[in-house]
């Protein structure tokens, strides 16, 4: 593990929980830890769960008349030296002359134990005493601390221990090695450490459902368990991680945080799932679940999602490729036998019931190219194509063009999309199924293109042929789409195919007729929105619209209940015909204490999601120029102080908080499109996005010790969870920035222009690449060194069989890799 040096105020990511590749992870009951630096010092908390407020194991230090628990106490304070998504190392002086080193180990999901060593310099033994003690809150109905946690020592053969009373159904336990004393919540014990010496001293927390459980998971913890081959263990995994080397120090240690957090989001397998699986968040007041089977999660912990995934599992790929793997193997799972593929299969046997956002492909492909393994590829290609069939069935596309329809903004993942959703009363509320959206449009190019590489690479010809076709018919449907005004893609009609402002056609009260006589320039449909009655939900309400046609022909229809989504006194309805001119719309079942406003669907309002053609690599360069210059980089809609918000800053709904409106720099479409600027050579623009995310996660990281599931766009602000899944560095992301990709100690694929203020170095597989304007060194574990030059990618392997380098050269691997839709 790389040596630190952090404190607080630089970055830091404290929160510790067992590592799925080691085991012993419980998706019902998994306890999660949270190390304090200063006050008081070296104190490891957890809540259990949720099961309480917090409660906190705290060490104090009587070194003569002094007693010493604060950061301010020590001769010098605490600094954070390694870390692993299980594991932290912190260093520290007690005194002058006898220093600590504090090793934290989550050993599972319900033990967390401490290895203490003190190092006494000086020439003489030095005699102390050593306190543990243990304090808590129980939480109220808000979650906030209520009473008083009840801690009292239990005597045992050993020595005293410290009991925690009646933490929902659990007996915690904590032992100090070789305590001889108690006094209320506290056990302690004396140590003397050598002239010129170490001595070394554990302690170990148990949280089971029985008290004899515990104890026993302390005994074996304690005086069972060889703790340098297990820190050994967690070291040789640490070694699996990238180390990335920049100019910045403050960009290092959000980068190391970022692959923690990234690889510490995975718990299981289960019975339901075959493979550990990941959550949304993992922080101690989350993981318990009062269902044995974890099915009593919430949205954060009860579902493996293809967004999540997309930022996720190339993140973790390098460093544990098995986990990245695993979560496509668990998606292909629970696939039914005509390719349907659940959108949130959890590993409590959840499910959404949705079909899966078609990301799938596009995520595994990435997965491949860090370590090149054609077996996997061959494993998942089947599942996968027959997923990506599944969307063009005719319950995804209602008029069977070919370009599918989402059936909700929850499946989209853009739940808060201003457009089209109905439970915020800033947004429009027009029904999604009814129209055509660029980014599933986009998602579906991408995943052909995905598929197509696959195909390639196994020799499928036929679904090659296949897959080329499905491609052209949506690059056709998508270019449709484009706007040249707005310099961007569009939402269309499902029916007409149009793209319309939208207009207001006139308000009434519930119970009225609205005499519109609306002369409309363009055929579109009618939008209803209701609002009023608090949290009543009117059961009987109805529609009545009539007008005329494109032809002028008389047309009508009723809405009925079922037609109209209510949340918190809005409702809203759109039309199943589309109209010309509209002359009058009656609302029934409603009194005149609702109001009720009619209108025609905007689809030209501009959202991150419509850029999303730009990642799917589809426009040509006088598009993508548009994109970018009118969009991405435009600060009047995209390009914020701190990261693109998921609105643009022209929208009325926007808000750059997201509260009360449309906003905020959520990662996966960030991710997606910075690496899109990378595809079409803006590689200076994709570097100064990707650096005002980072001056807003290094915000958090050193004001709140955690990334967010968000930020603010225009303020340094978090939004959201904290420690979210894809809230963190996006290192994908960051190796194409740097331009770098270690695919085996004897590969190395490295290129691309680069643009970082700083050389940088990646450490990985025992390989060292490093880059900077002069150009790229790599070296191999045999010691052999290759420099290169120029922005072209190039694969360079380390051929010993043949006692000679070989580079190849990339204008032939990427006009080929072009060809195949794999670049």
């Amino acid at each position: 593990m790389r040596d630190w040096n952090l404190r607080p105020g630089d970055p830091l990511a404290l929160r510790l929980a067992a590592d799925a590749r080691m085991g012993g992870t419980d998706y019902a009951d998994d306890q999660i830890w949270e190390l304090v630096m200063d006050a008081p010092a070296l104190a490891l908390q957890t809540a259990y769960g949720g099961r309480c407020a917090h409660l906190r194991i705290t060490p104090a230090w009587i070194i003569g008349a002094r007693r010493i628990a604060s950061a301010q106490g020590y001769a010098k304070r605490p600094v954070l030296r390694a870390f692993a998504p299980n594991y932290l190392r912190v260093t520290a002086a007690l005194v002058l002359n006898l220093t600590l080193t504090a090793e934290f180990w989550v050993m599972d999901s319900h033990t967390a134990g401490c290895r203490w060593t003190f190092e006494n310099t000086s020439g003489a033994p030095v005699t102390f005493q050593v306190e543990l003690s243990a304090s808590g809150a129980a939480a109220t109905a808000t979650g906030a601390p209520g009473k008083a946690l009840k801690v009292h020592p239990l005597a045992l053969e050993g020595g005293p221990v410290l009991q925690v009373d009646a933490v929902g159904n659990l007996s915690p336990v904590i032992a100090l090695e070789g305590a001889t004393e108690s006094e209320g919540a506290a056990v302690r014990r004396t140590i003397t450490a050598p002239a010129g010496g170490q001595v070394s001293v554990h302690w170990v927390h148990a949280g089971t459902d029985n008290l004899p459980d515990a104890v026993e998971a302390l005994n074996r913890r304690l005086f069972d368990t060889d703790w340098d081959e297990a820190f050994g263990a967690i070291e040789a995994l640490a070694g699996n991680i990238p180390d990335v080397r920049t100019g910045d120090p403050d960009w290092d240690a959000a980068i190391a945080f970022a692959y923690k957090v990234a690889l510490s989001c995975y718990v299981g397998p289960t019975g339901n799932l075959p493979h550990p699986s990941f959550i949304f968040t993992r922080i101690p007041a989350q993981g318990y679940s009062a269902d044995s089977t974890g099915a009593g999660h919430g949205w954060q912990w009860n579902g493996q999602v293809a967004t999540e995934a997309y930022v996720n599992l190339p993140a973790v790929a390098p460093a544990a490729p098995e986990l990245a793997k695993g979560v496509i193997h668990n998606w292909l799972a629970v696939q039914e036998a005509d390719g349907w593929t659940d959108w949130k299969p959890g590993l409590g046997g959840q499910r959404e019931g949705k079909l899966s956002i078609p990301l799938l492909a596009a995520t595994a492909w990435l997965i491949y190219e860090y370590d090149e393994d054609r077996d996997f590829i061959a494993e998942v290609f089947p599942g996968l194509l027959a997923f990506y069939q599944r969307w063009f069935a005719a319950d995804m596309d209602a008029d069977g063009d070919g370009f599918p329809e989402w059936r909700d903004t929850l499946q989209s993942a853009f739940d808060d999309c201003p457009t089209f959703v109905r439970w915020q009363r800033w947004g429009q509320g027009a029904d999604i199924t009814k129209y055509e959206c660029p980014d599933l449009g986009a998602y579906l190019y991408r995943e052909a293109a995905s598929l197509r590489a696959m195909a390639v690479l196994l020799g499928n010809v036929d679904a090659r042929a296949a897959l080329d076709a499905r491609m052209i018919d949506l690059a056709e449907m998508l270019s449709d789409m484009w706007g040249d005004g707005a310099g961007c893609y569009h939402y269309r009609d499902r029916d007409t195919h149009q793209i319309l402002p939208g207009a207001a056609v006139g308000a009434m009260k519930g119970g009225e007729t609205l005499e519109a006589f609306a002369e409309l320039e363009s055929p579109n449909r009618v939008l209803i929105r209701v609002t009023g009655g608090v949290d009543l939900v009117p059961k009987e309400v109805r529609a009545f619209i009539a007008g005329a046609d494109e032809k002028g022909d008389e047309i009508g229809e009723e809405l009925p209940p079922s037609a109209f989504y209510w949340y918190r006194g809005l409702g809203t309805a759109t039309s199943e015909r589309v109209y010309k001119c509209i002359d009058s719309v009656r609302v029934v079942g409603l009194s005149r204490v609702y109001d009720v406003e009619v209108r025609t669907v905007d689809t030209r309002r501009i959202d991150q999601t419509v850029l999303l053609p730009l990642w799917a690599r589809l426009p040509g360069r006088s598009r993508a120029q548009a994109l970018v210059e009118q969009n991405i980089t435009n600060p009047a809609r995209f390009g914020r102080p701190y990261g693109m918000p998921n609105c643009a800053a022209d929208d009325p709904a926007y808000n750059p908080a997201n509260r009360e409106g449309s906003g905020g720099v959520w990662m996966m479409w960030n991710t997606m499109l910075g690496e899109a600027l990378l595809d079409y050579g803006y590689y200076e623009e994709s570097a100064a996005l990707f650096t005002r995310i980072m001056t807003a996660q290094l915000h958090t990281l050193k004001h709140e010790q955690a990334f967010r599931e968000a930020y603010n766009s225009d303020i340094l602000e978090g939004i959201g969870s904290v420690d979210y899944i894809w809230g963190v560095t996006p290192l994908h992301w960051l190796m194409r920035l740097i331009g770098v990709r270690i695919v085996s100690p004897t590969k190395v694929w490295a290129g691309g222009r680069y643009v970082l203020p700083w050389p940088a170095t990646v450490q990985h597989r025992g390989v060292t690449a490093a880059r900077s304007e002069a150009g790229t060194q790599i070296t191999f574990p045999s010691g052999a060194v290759v420099r290169l030059t120029g922005e072209t990618w190039q694969a360079v392997e380390d051929t010993e069989a043949r006692g000679a380098m070989a580079v190849e050269d990339a204008a032939q691997i990427e006009a080929e890799a072009r060809e195949s839709g794999a670049v």
